[in-house]
């Protein structure tokens, strides 16, 4: 390999490395660190459209982003959570579970959902970012809910 070529190779493993951390450094969602109280509200959809709440706690947590805080409850026996895809994935992991309630027809539903009115990503954006982005903050209420209705 001659001088030249191994000159351009070298650069462009120089400004493709650049590139990456000027990324994550830009398009990463700005974190809280330290303890935070959070209060997590799951509700499922019954048969008669009517939401019934199967579990609403004030939780408290050092995670930073939402996908690590249902996987900490998920280890701490508290819920059952079930994701697929991957973190690397461009919206990252989807939700399909939480304690049995799950997604089988992504076409039709029901599926799992979140809104926060408080969070300031969420509040920002005017919807949530994907459960792998959306940063935590103290005093976040977070309400999942299981339904065929998107509104």
């Amino acid at each position: 390999m001659n001088k030249k070529t191994l000159l351009k190779v070298v650069l462009a493993l120089v400004l493709a490395t650049s590139a990456y951390f000027a990324y994550r450094t830009f398009y990463q969602p700005n974190t809280q660190d330290g303890v935070k109280e959070l209060q997590l509200i799951i509700e499922v959809q019954e048969e008669d459209g009517s939401m019934k709440t199967i579990f609403d706690q004030r939780v408290e947590t050092e995670t930073e982003i939402l996908a690590d805080f249902l996987l900490e409850m998920d280890k701490g026996d508290e819920l059952q959570i079930g994701l697929t895809g991957n973190v690397s994935d461009p919206y990252g992991r989807s939700l399909t579970s939480i304690n049995g309630y799950e997604t089988t027809d992504w076409a039709s539903g029901p599926w799992w959902l979140y809104d926060s009115e408080n969070n300031i990503e969420c509040k920002e954006a005017e919807f949530c970012p994907g459960i792998d982005s959306c940063p935590i903050y103290d005093e976040d209420i977070f309400v999942f809910s299981y339904t065929s209705t998107i509104e």
